[in-house]
């Protein structure tokens, strides 16, 4: 085990799990449902997508989708639809939408390269693991569930009304508290520029996922270590 890092707390969506074809299925499906029972306009449509950086074929850059809690989504989501249309679905009800469509079978989900191969050595060699993710509870839970990584895990943190969103550093101390690692003990790996500004924040090494959905050249120079395939930390980090 590296002398330094005792454990590590991991992004979810884009860093271990896919990201695009997974949320853009789920979003393609509620943009429909909100379209087909609920009576928003194509005009509006047209505005959540365009807010959410949502594109045919997937998100742009940095998205709100990649980056915002869902509570922060489905807030932008409410506003719009309520200056649009005149009338409001009700945060709750979008809520409820988003995690039943997120939530759904026959959508796949699935880790990324190197996860399967990361997350059980990680794990022998005695590491203490955690989630950090703008996802709901049942949703993350769900996904980790669905790929096999669940059990891994020591902590899981997500959009819950007491758990402030990256990057705050509020899930890297209550990560801390439950494991009795210090912040200094810890490496977060992300793919955004938000989970590079969680770790700073809260004073934990850092590891970035480059990917198409984020600001590479940013993240490539502003982060001390960038790998392009999520298993590349064992060497970088020596663990």
């Amino acid at each position: 085990m590296s002398n330094m890092i005792k454990g590590i707390l991991f992004d979810k969506d884009g860093t271990l799990i896919e990201f695009r074809e997974y949320w853009h299925m789920v979003i393609s499906r509620l943009f429909e449902l909100l379209e087909r029972e609920y009576g928003v306009s194509t005009k509006t449509l047209g505005v959540l997508k365009e807010r959410s950086g949502y594109l045919p074929e997937g998100f742009q850059k940095e998205s709100i989708i990649q980056y915002a809690t869902t509570s922060q989504i489905i807030d932008i989501w409410e506003e719009i639809i309520k200056q649009e249309e005149g009338s409001s679905l009700g945060k709750e009800k979008l809520f409820f939408l988003f995690e039943e469509i997120a939530l759904t079978k026959n959508i796949a989900v699935r880790s990324l390269p190197g996860v399967d191969r990361l997350i059980p050595y990680l794990k022998e060699k005695g590491y203490l693991l955690g989630i950090a993710t703008a996802d709901s509870r049942r949703s993350a839970v769900h996904s980790l569930k669905k790929t096999g990584l669940l059990g891994y895990f020591d902590y899981i943190g997500c959009n819950e009304e007491n758990t402030e969103a990256k990057p705050s550093p509020q899930m890297v101390y209550s990560f801390c508290r439950q494991t009795d690692l210090k912040p200094e003990e810890v490496l977060v790996v992300g793919d955004s520029v938000t989970d590079m500004e969680f770790a700073e924040n809260a004073g934990t090494s850092f590891a970035g996922l480059l990917t198409e959905y984020n600001d590479r050249a940013r993240m490539e120079a502003l982060a001390a270590i960038t790998v392009v395939a999520i298993d590349e930390i064992i060497e970088k980090y020596h663990l």
